[in-house]
């Protein structure tokens, strides 16, 4: 495992769970910085890590979605007063329903959504775009 590649994109997951709980990304405008930031970080495990692009791509998506739908559970009183549409949207659930148990029974399923996006995307993106150790060239990687 590449960590000097792992540590700084696994902060995006925490980034992008405290711009949600303090309400700084405008409502829907979210899952166009995810795609950003899957993008980037399935790119760079690409570029980094061809051979194994597809393992450094799930453990960073992975720890990304899980990271960031974390902190959101964790701080879920503050997510929801700076959320106010996320109350509007399950207002409609069965009565005893627990919006702050559901957060938390999110977690492994966004990680393991994140991960098999920013890896499968990582993958294709190492077989796709050209590389500094991609076969006939003479380079290798350090």
């Amino acid at each position: 495992m590449n960590w000097k590649l792992l540590l700084p994109l696994g902060l995006f997951g925490p980034l992008m769970g405290a711009l949600v709980v303090l309400g700084v990304l405008p409502e829907g405008s979210d899952r166009f910085v995810w795609f950003a930031v899957v993008a980037l970080c399935a790119f760079l495990c690409a570029r980094r890590e061809r051979k194994r692009a597809l393992l450094h791509g799930a453990v960073t998506g992975f720890w990304n979605g899980a990271s960031a739908t974390m902190a959101q559970a964790l701080f879920f009183e503050t997510t929801v007063r700076n959320n106010p549409i996320l109350v509007e949207r399950f207002a409609g659930q069965p009565s005893g329903f627990d919006l702050e148990f559901f957060m938390f029974m999110l977690v492994p399923f966004i990680g393991v959504a994140g991960g098999a996006m920013t890896g499968l995307l990582a993958m294709v993106l190492a077989r796709v775009l050209p590389g500094r150790d991609a076969p006939g060239n003479g380079e290798t990687t350090p």
